[in-house]
Formats: structure tokens, C-alpha cells, sequence
């Protein structure tokens, strides 16, 4: 009976000063992983402390290595944002990430409900690059174009093994074609024509250099150079492409989820994604239009992308991967 007394009276004691047992009192504390570009940063940090008069501490890391730190703590979770970071990465992690569809998903292009494990920030249509004074326009209008024994030798990418954006790409190719047979008979024969370059930027700065024709890579690389005067355009494929995904992620067990979703609605805010947008990025949102010269996204003929199969099936994708590069 003493003790049923104690207990009660510690219960009263808290509910006179507001807490609910079970309630853990959140920091004004922040803690975010990413590792997105300083100039993104450096806007959107400044301005999320500003306006809630909070503390965020940022580290910055590649994505691979802060997911699988995120994967590390999960039995005392550090942190409470992943930043970006492509979704078919964050696939292979689900588990370690909390569902939040944001109060922002109304106005967006992409919709996380399907998906409420991540919400995308930038779209990245993937396609073809090429030098204007070594292609003619119209020329290449697909994947299939790049196959034709012409081209030997003439097409960059990325090695799949060592860049996402790559991965990205083969990816598409089985979606495209078909994940089994035919999309591997594809990149079979697509693979006869590759120069492999051990970077992604390697692909854009040689093609934009005239050292290449043609190569494989986001849309806003080629658009860059082209803004810059240097003689590139882009294609969208005909046959399709994806507008692959960054995501924002909620970290799951992390010491502030509210404060992380607060993070998250600002992030997708029309006022952040429209100065992201002038920063050059593709933004997930309907009411902010993309720069000048890129197609809306409802013009972009866009197939299956299934980022989650990518991430889970990584391992035997880039071994059928080595086993062609190894057979030419």
C-alpha cells in the first residue's frame, strides 16, 4: 500500500508540471547527416535555425558511408535527418528509416505516399549527353541509338560499381527493357560501345571537351555546361527514362523526430525548394517550375523505377555487370 501511495504521488507530481508518463522532453537540437552540396547547406540550415530558434549540428559524409553509420547506431540512434542521397541507396536501409509523408505532399510532384519512408527533395531525368559538333541533332534519340556499332568506343559511363548515378543508369536500362532477359541482352549490347570512366564527372567534362561524343548522365550536368556556352546538349530517350529521386528521410529512433519533421515541411516549402530551384536543382514541387531550358516533368516520357528492387538486388545486378565487363 506504501509503495501504490509513492507511486501516485510521483504521478500527480509530473502531471503538475506537464509531463505524461512515457513522455521524453525533446531537445532544440538537430542533429543532421548529409551529403548534399555546401551551397545547399548553407542555405537551408541558417534559415530552419532562424525561423525555430534551434541548434542543428551537421556531418557531413558520402551517402553510402552515412547510411551504413545510420545502419551502425541503430541500437542508439545519433541522428535524427538524413539529407539526401538517391533512393535506390536508402532502399537497401528502409528498416533504419521512419515513415512521415510531409504536410507538404499536396504540392508535390512526386507523392510520398506510396513511398512514406522517404519524401523526394530533386528529381534527376537521366539521359544522354552529347557534343553538337561531333553528333547531329536528331541523331541520337534513345538508348537504342547508342548500340549502333558506329558509336564503338564513342560513349561514356561511369562505372556502375563505383557511381550511383551509373547504377542509376543500368538500373533503368533493365526497367526500360526488362529486368530479366532482355534488358541484360541490351546492356550486352550497349556495353560493346562503352569507354568505362572511373568517375561521373568524367562523362560530362570529356563530352562537353569534345573528347567524346556521347555519354550517360543527369540532365542538370549537361544543362550546366550548356548554360556555360560549351557545346553540349541532352536527350531524353524515347524509349523512356526515370526521374530519379533524392530523398529526405527520417531517421528511425532518432532523439527529435518532432523536430525532424518540422525539418522535413521546411526543406519541401515552396520559399526553400524555389531558392533550391535558382541554385540549378530539379525540385520535387508543382508550383515551382524547373529553370528555363529543362522540359516539365510531365514531358519527360518516364518508365518503371523501382528503387527498392535496385537496392536489394545490388549485389547480383553488379556481378552480372562484371561478369560482361569481363567477357569484352
Amino acid at each position: 500500500m506504501k509503495r501504490l501511495f509513492i507511486l501516485l504521488a510521483v504521478l500527480m507530481l509530473f502531471s503538475a508540471f506537464g509531463y505524461s508518463v512515457g513522455q521524453q522532453e525533446e531537445s532544440n537540437e538537430l542533429v543532421v547527416y548529409t551529403p548534399a552540396p555546401k551551397e545547399q547547406v548553407n542555405l537551408i540550415v541558417p534559415l530552419f535555425q532562424e525561423k525555430y530558434g534551434v541548434i542543428v549540428h551537421v556531418v557531413e559524409a558520402g551517402t553510402g558511408e552515412l547510411f551504413n553509420r545510420i545502419k551502425a547506431e541503430s541500437a542508439n540512434t545519433q541522428a535524427d535527418i538524413m539529407y539526401t542521397g538517391g533512393v535506390d541507396s536508402a532502399g537497401g536501409f528502409r528498416e533504419y528509416l521512419d515513415d512521415y509523408v510531409s504536410k507538404e505532399d499536396a504540392n508535390l510532384i512526386i507523392s510520398a505516399k506510396d513511398h512514406p519512408w522517404y519524401n523526394a527533395t530533386f528529381l534527376h531525368p537521366m539521359g544522354i549527353i552529347y557534343n553538337t559538333n561531333l553528333v547531329k541533332e536528331g541523331e541520337v534519340k534513345g538508348w537504342m541509338d547508342l548500340t549502333d556499332p558506329k558509336w564503338k568506343g564513342k560513349v561514356l559511363m561511369p562505372d556502375p560499381r563505383k557511381s550511383g548515378s551509373a547504377y542509376g543508369e543500368l538500373i533503368i536500362h533493365l526497367h526500360i527493357f526488362g529486368r530479366e532477359g532482355p534488358g541484360w541482352d541490351y546492356f550486352k549490347k550497349l556495353y560493346k560501345n562503352l569507354v568505362v570512366t572511373t568517375s561521373s564527372s568524367h562523362t560530362y567534362k570529356f563530352v562537353a571537351a569534345g573528347e567524346y561524343p556521347l555519354g550517360l548522365t543527369h540532365e542538370r550536368n549537361a544543362f550546366k555546361y550548356a548554360a556555360a556556352g560549351e557545346p553540349v546538349a541532352f536527350v531524353y530517350p524515347e524509349e523512356g527514362t526515370a526521374v530519379r529521386p533524392d530523398g529526405i528521410y527520417l531517421i528511425k529512433g532518432g532523439p527529435n523526430p518532432k523536430l525532424a519533421k518540422k525539418f522535413i515541411d521546411f526543406v519541401l516549402s515552396k520559399e526553400i525548394m524555389e531558392q533550391l530551384r535558382d541554385q540549378g536543382f530539379r525540385v520535387n514541387r508543382k508550383d515551382v517550375p524547373p529553370e528555363a531550358g529543362l522540359a516539365p516533368v510531365d514531358k519527360i516520357k518516364v518508365g518503371p523505377y523501382d528503387p527498392v528492387w535496385a537496392a536489394e538486388n545490388r549485389e547480383m545486378i553488379l556481378k552480372k555487370y562484371t561478369e560482361i565487363a569481363e567477357s569484352n
